[in-house]
């Protein structure tokens, strides 16, 4: 996570603007075209398409959002039980087909389904900087929010807390059976 950039944590809806959605998509443009992958996709943890590039041929987005966010949650539950902070990397291999799922900032996945002519080694080089990027831009769309104060107009319901890597630790060992 970039430097000065808290985790941004689930708490309902945002609001992307159209410069912050078009930055998003350009960095899963970018990933789609250097490793020629079937389909790059970006969710939030709870399963919501925030935007895809690819042809995606025979994949049913919704439900690939769906699974890969009950994936990753599922994963988060094993990383616990073995004494880790997480697993921030789920990598799956097909016979055609494999799919990697990343998490950014603690709230966003990147998905990526690739064919066997693409290397491991390319995919995850690719997806960190892709990650990084991601994380960037979605933390200085945070900190713009924040920095707005009341100005920016959210949905109804929404809010925004952003809690420090600190903070969330003490929150799950707190939760943590025993405790």
């Amino acid at each position: 996570m970039p430097a000065g950039c808290r985790p941004i944590a689930n708490s309902g809806n945002i609001v992307l603007h159209e410069s912050e959605y078009l930055r998003l998509r350009a960095v899963l443009i970018e990933v789609q075209r250097e490793l020629r992958a079937d389909l790059v996709l970006l969710i939030d943890r709870s399963g919501q398409q925030i935007a895809h590039e690819g042809p995606a041929e025979g994949i049913d987005l919704t439900a690939l959002s769906s699974l890969s966010a009950a994936n990753l949650a599922a994963t988060d539950g094993l990383a616990r039980l073995l004494g880790e902070p997480d697993f921030s990397i789920l990598y799956h291999q097909g016979r055609d087909r494999s799919i990697q799922v990343s998490d950014v900032a603690r709230r966003f996945s990147l998905v990526v389904v690739f064919d066997d002519n693409v290397s491991l080694g390319m995919v995850r080089l690719k997806v960190k900087r892709a990650t990084i990027r991601l994380e960037e831009t979605l933390c200085g769309f945070m900190r713009k929010m924040e920095s707005a104060g009341s100005g920016v107009k959210k949905p109804e319901g929404a809010a925004v807390l952003c809690f420090s890597d600190e903070e969330i630790d003490r929150l799950f060992n707190f939760l943590k059976p025993g405790s």
